[in-house]
């Protein structure tokens, strides 16, 4: 009878029909259903730390120079670099940083050819703001492509580095391909359009501190397949050109055998083997072919370690062995004393040792003794040098380092002391 009722309200209006449906469960002896609204997510915004991770590396330093007959200097400097770094996505990497060094006193040394009174000792860290790295990278099968301003660093940075002991780094704008397709094998290929050295960036900057044009290639490829030991083979063919002229070109083709191998449960022993030939390339207006030996041995005791080496930068007719792109302050000592390789060539003889001290500290010791290569160009015993270094990790982000070296001066250039501390902090 209801239904009979209610039948025009059926078929003329919507709204009459849920009542027709409601009275109709109802006359069932149901309850009418709950009518839920739908889920509509909350919208989220962007978040910078989903794509970026923010970068911090701080470095105060403190450093005296005095070299004979220059007066001494002292910088004080806080180098900053930050940036981003973008974090994987869809197999995109990239790295974005600006570099600033400021002094406490610009006019208390001399920082290369750029600031400072001329007649101070050198201490080649001058002010300066620059895009220190900005590069975007894709990896895909073991393979990594990396495009714009980036670090380079291959193997022990005797040839190819980012001068990572001075305040501004150098940097390259390069594109970089390197894989791992073969097994235990890592190729790297890279081309060099520019190099952004330590002072180059700098207007005032001499014409040999000045940045390189380059049209460069790098080839590097390492093979770890042998238990302990690692074999690198390398090409490094340099077209570099700056206002100073394309002198330092050349094409460098090398070998090296490096490992540690325990020969007890208290003692390992440590060795490398590297061999180089260099030749005049590009638009160098020297003609030259010239060696490069490096050897050493050393062993690692408990705490201690030691070793003996003898490095080899050879000469033709005063054009000797040159690595433009090194990073040389680890190299033939800390007192900076070979960053141009004599026209007589080099030779270092050196010994070295360290220790592990408590509380987290390491002391590390070494004697140079360097001598001509060829002692046709005015000197044959150049001098000794003497430098120590002393490291505290304070944590995961904070490290003090501090450096002392002294070169004696025999047949070639002057006595010479330097002097260091400072904090590093990373983030």
């Amino acid at each position: 009878m209801i239904k009979h009722y209610l039948s025009p309200f059926l078929k003329s209006s919507r709204v009459p029909s849920l009542v027709a449906l409601t009275s109709t469960v109802l006359l069932a002896g149901e309850q009418p259903p709950v009518m839920e609204e739908p889920f509509v997510p909350e919208p989220t915004g962007f978040a910078f730390g989903d794509l970026f991770t923010p970068t911090a590396d701080l470095r105060l330093r403190y450093e005296f120079g005095d070299q004979d007959p220059l007066d001494e200097s002292h910088a004080a400097t806080l180098r900053a670099r930050v940036g981003a770094k973008l974090n994987e996505w869809n197999g995109f990497t990239g790295l974005v940083g600006l570099e600033s060094t400021i002094a406490a006193d610009n006019e208390n040394y001399r920082a290369a050819s750029v600031d400072g009174p001329a007649d101070h000792t050198i201490i080649a860290d001058p002010e300066s703001v620059e895009m220190n790295r900005l590069w975007l990278g894709y990896t895909f099968a073991d393979t990594t492509i990396k495009l714009g301003r980036q670090r380079i660093i291959h193997d022990n940075a005797r040839f190819i580095g980012n001068v990572g002991w001075r305040q501004n780094e150098q940097t390259y704008d390069a594109i970089n391909v390197t894989t791992k397709l073969f097994p235990d094998t890592t190729i790297s290929y890279s081309y060099i359009n520019r190099v952004n050295r330590i002072f180059g960036s700098q207007s005032k900057a001499a014409a040999g501190q000045n940045d390189f044009e380059s049209n460069s290639h790098l080839l590097n490829v390492g093979y770890t397949g042998i238990p302990n030991t690692k074999v690198v083979g390398y090409a490094y063919l340099l077209d570099l050109e700056n206002k100073a002229g394309n002198a330092q070109s050349n094409n460098t083709f090398g070998l090296s055998l490096s490992g540690t191998y325990p020969l007890s449960d208290s003692f390992k022993m440590k060795v490398l083997a590297e061999y180089a030939h260099q030749t005049d390339s590009g638009d160098s207006p020297l003609d030259f072919q010239a060696d490069y030996y490096h050897v050493f041995v050393g062993g690692i005791v408990d705490k201690f370690d030691f070793g003996v080496g003898f490095e080899s930068l050879g000469t033709d007719n005063g054009a000797a062995f040159r690595t433009p792109l090194a990073t040389l302050h680890a190299f033939n000592g800390f007192a900076d004393k070979f960053i141009g390789t004599p026209p007589g060539g080099l030779q270092d003889l050196y010994v070295s040792a360290g220790v592990k001290l408590p509380k987290g500290f390491a002391l590390k010791a070494a004697y140079h003794h360097f001598f001509a290569d060829d002692d046709g160009f005015g000197a044959e015993d150049y001098g000794d040098e003497i430098d120590l270094v002393l490291i505290k990790k304070i944590n995961d982000n904070a490290t003090f380092i501090a450096k002392a070296a002294y070169y004696d001066a025999d047949e070639l250039a002057t006595d010479t002391t330097r002097f260091s501390a400072e904090l590093n902090f990373k983030f």
